[in-house]
């Protein structure tokens, strides 16, 4: 439901303020979601007050809403003591009864409680006017929350958006499309020549957090004069400025907006580059940091053949390594077996050939005690496993060498 992405995607109202504002959207959110602890029942609240704005998470059966009002549309405060607020817009009236409670920075605030929003007939009889008949009361609270009225159908014909559908309403007023959001995106379309630009493209763009903040965002860091459908493919393999500056800044100052799109697909960010040059590759470059993702080597997987005793395992090793499914716990389970000096070429080379350590285990528990890797390697390249050699003793060939055992499965005896 659109009222659940409100809260959890780039498409929600705080997410769609201008660059200079991320920090304090960020910061909103974590109010949000920060106190109080615990369920919510339907049609409770919670909020923070700072700075003049009231920061309010609304919660339904099935949903939760996170909007942000000017303190004012609020009223006067009463810390301390169970009060009832009302916001008041031409869809409707939000009443909130409850507590704030001051928080340890000055006029800043907690509250929580029930509230209840309440329809205003006289603008739902409008609306029907207009051919939007039949909303529900989630459509109305949403054209509340947005601020729809109608000074904002006069903008939107103003700006050459005259015929506005019941499904448009609908998705302006859930993507929370309001004067103010639709005014920038104009101003974008103007600034960056994008000609024609329709309400549904509008609303897609906004349904993929496409807007002027992230757009300005990478003109900023010199990437300019890209189409509307390159911002969304970007926004949608999750590339967004902060993620191309932090390769910039690691020294990667070439980067181009192709290899961000790629190392993205690829699960390759900043995080994996630095762990990976903490564990002693500080040269490695994105293409190769792509083909070792792409070959499942991460910092962990490094990390752990590095407690190990494997230290200063080339890029390239750790890649052929991994093709080959050799990890730290393969090689542990050979040292516990007292197999202390293994190399990491003999590691794979037993991979390669099918033993593990439950296969000389097998060995060992049959009385064959010093059993050597090697050995276990011709063991099986000549199908002998401790199957063979239990039915070869029910047939009275007991206390015979591995090599005698070898020889007779050479020779074409079988333990059938």
């Amino acid at each position: 439901m659109a009222l659940i992405l409100w809260t959890a995607t780039p498409a929600s109202a705080q997410a769609q303020t201008k660059e200079k504002d991320k920090a304090t959207s960020k910061q909103h959110h974590e109010h949000w979601n920060s106190w109080p602890d615990g369920e919510h029942e339907p049609g409770t609240w919670r909020a923070s007050v700072e700075g003049g704005k009231i920061y309010l998470t609304l919660f339904g059966s099935d949903w939760s809403s996170g909007r942000d009002f000017q303190l004012s549309e609020l009223g006067t405060l009463n810390p301390g003591k169970e009060s009832e607020y009302k916001i008041v817009r031409e869809a409707g009236t939000l009443t909130l009864s409850g507590l704030f409670e001051s928080k340890t920075a000055k006029d800043s605030y907690k509250g929580h409680g029930t509230y209840k929003f309440t329809s205003n007939d006289e603008f739902k009889a409008w609306l029907g006017q207009q051919g939007y008949t039949n909303l529900t009361g989630e459509v109305m609270r949403a054209i509340f929350f947005t601020d729809i009225n109608r000074k904002y159908f006069d903008f939107l014909k103003a700006n050459g958006y005259i015929t506005i559908s019941k499904g448009q309403l609908k998705d302006l007023a859930f993507q929370g499309l309001g004067k103010e959001d639709m005014k920038e995106y104009l101003e974008l379309f103007k600034k960056e020549n994008y000609t024609n630009v329709s309400l549904d493209r509008i609303i897609e763009l906004r349904e993929h957090g496409v807007d002027a903040a992230f757009i300005d965002g990478f003109h900023e860091i010199g990437f300019n004069h890209f189409s509307l459908n390159r911002a969304q493919e970007l926004r949608d393999h999750g590339v967004d400025p902060e993620y191309v500056t932090a390769f910039r800044n690691a020294g990667y100052k070439d980067i181009t907006l192709e290899r961000a799109q790629e190392l993205r697909d690829h699960g390759v960010d900043l995080d994996y580059i630095d762990k990976m040059q903490k564990l002693g590759h500080k040269e490695m470059t994105l293409e190769e940091a792509q083909e070792l993702r792409d070959h499942g080597v991460d910092p962990g997987y490094v990390a752990e053949l590095d407690k190990a005793g494997y230290k200063n395992i080339s890029l390239d090793k750790a890649k052929d390594l991994r093709d080959h499914g050799i990890d730290a716990d393969f090689i542990s389970d050979f040292h516990n077996l007292g197999y202390k000096d293994i190399s990491l070429d003999k590691a794979q080379e037993l991979r390669d050939h099918g033993v593990d350590a439950s296969f000389i285990t097998s060995f060992k528990d049959l009385g064959f005690k010093d059993i050597s890797l090697d050995k276990a390697i011709e063991l099986r390249d000549h199908g002998i496993d401790a199957s063979f050699i239990k039915k070869m003793k029910k047939k009275g060939l007991n206390n015979l060498s591995l090599d005698e055992y070898v020889k007779l499965r050479d020779g074409g005896f079988s333990d059938n």
